[in-house]
C-alpha cells in the first residue's frame, strides 16, 4: 500500500523513484508525467470544501498509486 508523506514543497520530493503528488492550485487537474502525476485540486472559496476535495483526491491518489507499483504519495499543503 502506498504511503502518503505530507511535505511544504514539491522540491522537498527526492529525486529517482516514480510518485503521485496532490497540491492545491488555481484549478483542478491532473498532469502525467515521467515519474509519476501530478493531483491538482483548486483552492475554492471555502476552505472546508477545499480542505474535503484534497482528501478526496489523496485517498484516489492512493489506488491509483497502489494499481500502478508506485510506493509513494507527496501530499503538499
Amino acid at each position: 500500500m502506498a504511503e502518503v508523506k505530507y511535505i511544504s514543497s514539491p522540491t522537498e520530493i527526492p529525486a529517482g523513484p516514480k510518485y503521485v503528488l496532490v497540491q492545491y492550485g488555481n484549478e483542478n487537474g491532473n498532469a502525467r508525467h515521467t515519474r509519476g502525476l501530478t493531483i491538482t485540486v483548486a483552492r475554492g472559496q471555502s476552505d472546508s470544501i477545499s480542505e474535503v476535495a484534497f482528501s478526496t483526491a489523496v485517498k484516489s491518489a492512493k489506488k491509483i498509486a497502489d494499481e500502478e507499483g508506485i510506493a509513494t504519495v507527496f501530499a503538499c499543503e
